[in-house]
């Protein structure tokens, strides 16, 4: 996956081949297919193979700020492939593995979030969640890993922080509310 990796920063995608990488890996045909359907698959597996080592806890409630902290970490160090990887616009982009991650993340956080607080979260309200807060996770890390000139990794943790503690801490205050206070039926 290195070789990948090496690939994608130093020439186009559309130039890299199952060949090419298995030349820069040093890795045989069958060896290459016996892991990877293709090379957009690598593209996956190094994503979800690197999240899952960099973000530890990624969807407990009670650490999502660490998780946010070393997620946007490990964008920071990998900023010029991701910057090469979220630019593919092709039917098996890695774009739709992040955002899966990323909504799956927000609903465990949000499930994780009810078990802690002892509040109940309805299910169809738990995917819009998942899906909005999971798409604006995406968006807003697409843009940043454009502009890092612009905006710090600090900045930008303190930012997504705030707006996910802004969303969790009113989601908690309408629960927390007695039910005569309540100004919607949305659990």
């Amino acid at each position: 996956m290195a070789a990948t990796k090496r690939l994608v920063v130093s020439q186009a995608f559309d130039k890299i081949t199952v060949t090419t990488i298995m030349a820069e890996a040093g890795m045989r045909r069958q060896t290459f297919y016996d892991h990877f359907r293709d090379k957009y698959d690598v593209l996956a597996e190094i994503y979800a193979t690197e999240v899952k080592a960099a973000v530890r806890y990624c969807g407990n409630y009670q650490f999502w700020p660490q998780t946010l902290t070393s997620m946007l970490t490990y964008f920071n160090q990998n900023q010029v492939f991701y910057q090469h990887v979220l630019k593919l616009d092709v039917q098996n982009a890695p774009e739709e593995v992040i955002l899966t991650h990323l909504q799956t993340m927000v609903g465990e956080i949000f499930t994780s979030l009810g078990d802690y607080e002892k509040v109940s979260i309805d299910t169809k309200y738990c995917t819009f969640l998942q899906k909005t807060l999971g798409g604006t996770l995406y968006q807003a890390l697409k843009d940043w890993l454009y502009r890092t000139d612009e905006v710090s990794l600090q900045q930008e943790n303190q930012f997504l922080k705030a707006y996910l503690e802004d969303g969790i801490n009113g989601y908690l205050m309408r629960r927390k509310r007695q039910p005569s206070q309540l100004q919607s039926e949305i659990a």
